[in-house]
Parts: C-alpha cells; structure tokens; sequence
C-alpha cells in the first residue's frame, strides 16, 4: 500500500490519495516549500512519476518514504525546465513494481527525482565540484534521461560539470548490491564552446577499475566489461584531450545491469551468545547476533532459529500467494510443530490462517496458540492492498494443548506505569497462564500511550526465560533504542519499525523510543510466572 501525500511549506496534508498503483491529479498551483511524500507500507522499490516532464524511474527507497520538494526558480528553470511542475493541474503517478520490473536488465542509472544532497533514495549521483554551484551544472542531471548534449547551459541541455580541473570525482551510488556489465557515456558536445576527457578511470565497490577511452563526438560511447558486482561506480582521474583545460561535462551516464535479489534464508541459525564475549562486541557484532530485520517481505517467510532456549522468531507476509510453514533440515522432523508449539500475531491487514484444514480468521492484532501436533499451517491475506503480517513465536513443547485463538479484547490486559515516568501502557496477555495453557511459550502485546516511551524500567533479567521483542508502529523517521547486555556492562542496539531483538536470559531488556510504539514479547524457559524477575535498581547500571 502507497500512501500519496502533498505537503504545503508547513508539513501540513493538501492532498492525499492511497492505493498500490496511483495516477492521481492535484488540481491546484504548486506553492514555494510544497513537497510531495511518498510513503510506503512494504517493500523498498517505488516506480515514481512526479511530474509529466519527468521521466518515469525505478528508484530504491531503503526508508520506506519518498519526500520531493517542488523545484522552483534557477534550480527548476536549470534542472528540470521552465514548464515542470507549472500550471493548475498536475499529474502524480506512483506504484508498486512487480519483482520481475526490480530484478529486469537495463539502465538502472536512471532517476529523473534525484536531489542534490545526503542520499535517501537511489539512484544517486554525488561530486566533488560543481561549477558555480548552478543547478543547471548538477550531477543529478547526468541521470535524468535527458539529453540534449549539443548544446551548454540550461534545461535542456543542463549537464553535469565541475569546472576547467582534473581532480573531479563522480560518484553514482545504487544503495544496494547490483551486477553491471556496460556503462555508456555522452560527453556534452557543443564544439567547440567544449572540449571532451579522453579518458576517465571507473572504479567499482569490490576494487576493480576499468578505463573508458573517448572520443569528442556527441554519440553515446559504450565501455563493456566481464560482469561486476558493486553498489557504487566511481568516475576519477578525468584526462582532457588538449591542455590548457578547458569546459568539458557529462551530459548523461547509463549504467546497464540489475538490482541483485537479496537471498533471504527461510531459516537463519544464531548461535548463543556468552555474556562474557558480549562485552567486548562492536555496534556490527552486537547487531549480527541479536537484532533481526527484514522479518516481512513479500509473499515470503523469514525465521531465525537461536540456540538460546531454541526459539524460532518469524515473519510471513503473504500478499499474492498461500504460505506454508513447513519443518526444515534444520528441525529435522516430518512437520513443524511435530514436537513445538508456536504462538502467532497478526500485526498488518486482515488475514486467514488455516490449521489441517481449520479456517482462522485474523484481524489485526488477533492472536493464536497452536499446539505441538498440528501438521499443516497455511498463512494468507484477504486483500493484498493491506496485507496480513503473521508475527510467529515457536518453542520445544513436551505435551499437545488445544489451539486457542485470542483476539486482542480477550486477552488479558494489565494497566501499567504512569505519565510521570514516561512509560504508561497497557499489557495484553495473549499466551498466558492466566488466560489459556501452553507448555512453555508466553507471548504478549505492549502498547504505550501517547507521550510515553520507556518500557521496562526499572529494568530486570530473568535467569529462567529468554525473551525476543519485536518493535513495530514507529514512524519512518523514529527509532527505539533498546537497552541491553548485563546490568554492568549495558548496551544497546537501534531498532526501526517491524524489527526483532533476542535477550538472553542473562541481559537486560528495556527500550526508550522517539515517541510511543507498540512491542510483542514472547518468553520461554523454565517457567511462565510472568512475575519471576530479577529486577535491578536504576542506581546500578552502569
């Protein structure tokens, strides 16, 4: 699901239309500071149309939101013409790409909404220099699809340029992994106002450098290569062809190839962690073992197995498709819950799960207990425009209990913390004692209230339970920072929306977030005395 925004100068909402594929007509005049927000419920590509001078672009958005502030004066008349972004009426098209558009071969350089900047989406095109600062000089127009490279100057014959020099640098960052092959270069070519490099080194992500030799022609001239896998191209040591140096600029630069899909694991082993090594973990070690992303994609499922108590953490998002949750070689069983039980919330859009042939309608925050025995688990969503996200908790179970489905009124719900703290919420007991019987999995929903934003503190362990959190309903521009590691020897791990954290049983878990959020615990050990817990006085952290 998109959700298509237009913003005045004071952030406020003007516009708004929602929907996976938007065409959408903004009848009324673009005003200075005006932006128009892209906002993404799942994935991170985005095929994006802002303007009908624009040329249509595949762009990577790893924020999940698009922000385009409407040009306006020289950097709309130098970048993208006098008649982009004009007039009464404009139309907006934005939608979601099929993985075959993602994944297909060809320039994948292209991104006519390229800002000069920090990076937030890509494509995106950076210098060293550019000439006088103008935009109609802007390395962003070196990738916009226009070329008009006869010519110097403004739209249309805006170019990238960085002056009479040979220490420019150009820099084309794609965000992620992808596999290139060919770049073509067209010079500007307005001879003999201009003259041309003959030849510019091309530097990749995993060290290789190839050189392009060119020719002063306004043709587009080709540079082959053995397939590469990078996430930057890098342009240096640019040799003119005559001295004294003169004007010479880059009017467009494609890059052909695709975005590499990212092989995500149905089941990812993490080993347990001792405390003593912990310690001495850096941000990337901390993060690689305990913090867990990318739980809810597309029509897939994503599970982490960790050694500590042996609980399975899992997403399934179906969109298009029926999941099924079936045993691996890692459970080494005819089924998954052959000798587990499993825990289940569904935190997106209404959905349908069916046990051996059972339907269980999930609405959001619905819950469900599955015992060990169940052989066949089915997950899906009833609209794909909002589609279900299955958050998963398993355990080892030793004995077989009725499946309980429990939707977030039936659960138990304990009132706690105040304003004053800053960390007033309400805790719904889903897989509880006091609520239904499981062999050893606890698992629970916490939501604070408007202006709160601690959850845990004072904080505690438990020597006798494990505990994995998942942080969800955080904006796009907020983070949760969780406290963890022994009270002692305190750490803590960035956590954005709909991302997991496991706490060992010998570590602290609290977390304080930019605003209100909403968590899911789940706990299994040696016991469920949700009160068994070793609390440490704020004085002694350390």
């Amino acid at each position: 699901m998109l959700t298509l925004q237009v913003l005045n100068v004071n952030k406020e909402v003007v516009f708004e239309e929602k929907g996976s594929s938007i065409r959408a007509e903004y009848r009324a005049p673009y005003r200075e500071g005006d932006c128009i927000r892209v906002q993404m419920s799942e994935g991170q590509f985005l095929r994006t149309k802002l303007d009908e001078c624009l040329a249509e672009s595949l762009l990577y958005v790893p924020g999940g939101r698009l922000e385009f502030e409407i040009p306006f004066g020289p950097l709309r008349n130098g970048g993208y013409g006098k008649e982009a972004f004009t007039g009464e009426s404009h139309t907006i098209a934005v939608s979601e790409p099929f993985e075959e558009e993602i994944y297909a071969y060809g320039n994948i350089a292209l991104n006519a909404h390229d800002r000069q900047g920090p990076a937030k989406y890509y494509p995106h095109a950076g210098a060293n220099f550019v000439t006088r600062g103008d935009p109609s000089f802007f390395e962003r127009n070196a990738i916009d699809g226009v070329c008009e490279n006869t010519g110097h100057g403004a739209y249309p014959y805006h170019s990238w340029a960085g002056g009479a020099r040979e220490d420019l640098t150009y820099t084309l960052d794609f965000g992620r992994p992808v596999k290139v092959d060919k770049i073509v270069f067209f010079l500007r070519a307005d001879f003999p106002h201009d003259t041309f490099w003959k030849s510019i080194d091309v530097a990749f992500s995993d060290g290789s450098v190839v050189q392009a030799k060119l020719e002063g022609t306004a043709e587009g001239q080709a540079l082959t290569f053995e397939p590469i896998v990078t996430q930057t191209v890098f342009l240096h040591n640019f040799k003119q062809v005559s001295y004294p140096l003169s004007w010479a600029a880059l009017s467009q630069l494609e890059v052909y190839g695709c975005h590499l899909k990212e092989e995500t694991e149905t089941m990812e082993i993490r080993q347990a962690a001792n405390a003593k090594d912990v310690r001495y973990y850096t941000t990337e070690r901390l993060r690689e073992e305990f913090h867990i992303k990318g739980l809810f994609t597309k029509d897939n499922i994503r599970m982490v197995y960790s050694h500590i108590d042996r609980i399975i953490t899992g997403g399934l998002m179906p969109v298009y498709q029926t999941l099924k949750l079936e045993a691996g070689k890692e459970l080494a069983s005819d089924y998954f819950l052959q000798r587990r039980e499993m825990g289940c919330i569904n935190i997106g859009g209404k959905g349908i799960i069916t046990i051996d042939g059972t339907v269980y309608e999930m609405n959001p925050r619905d819950g469900i207990y599955v015992g060990m025995g169940n052989k066949e688990l089915t997950f899906q969503s009833v609209d794909p425009e909002k589609p279900a996200k299955f958050y998963i908790s398993s355990c080892p179970a030793h004995t077989a209990y009725p499946i309980r489905k429990i939707d977030i009124t039936k659960a138990k719900k304990v009132p706690t913390g105040s304003a004053e703290a800053c960390n007033k919420r309400v805790i719904n007991q889903y897989i509880h004692p006091e609520v239904m019987q499981s062999c050893q999995l606890a698992m629970g929903l916490t939501e604070l209230e408007v202006g709160s934003n601690w959850n845990t503190m004072p904080t505690h362990t438990h020597d006798r339970r494990m505990e994995v959190y998942l942080y969800f309903d955080i904006g796009p521009d907020d983070v949760v920072f969780h406290m963890m590691g022994e009270p002692t020897e305190t750490r803590h791990i960035i956590m954005h929306n709909e991302e997991a954290v496991i706490s060992p049983s010998w570590s602290i878990h609290s977390g304080v977030g930019t605003r209100n959020y909403t968590f899911i615990w789940a706990m299994c050990g040696e016991n469920q005395e949700f009160t068994d817990m070793d609390f440490v006085d704020t004085k002694d952290l350390r």
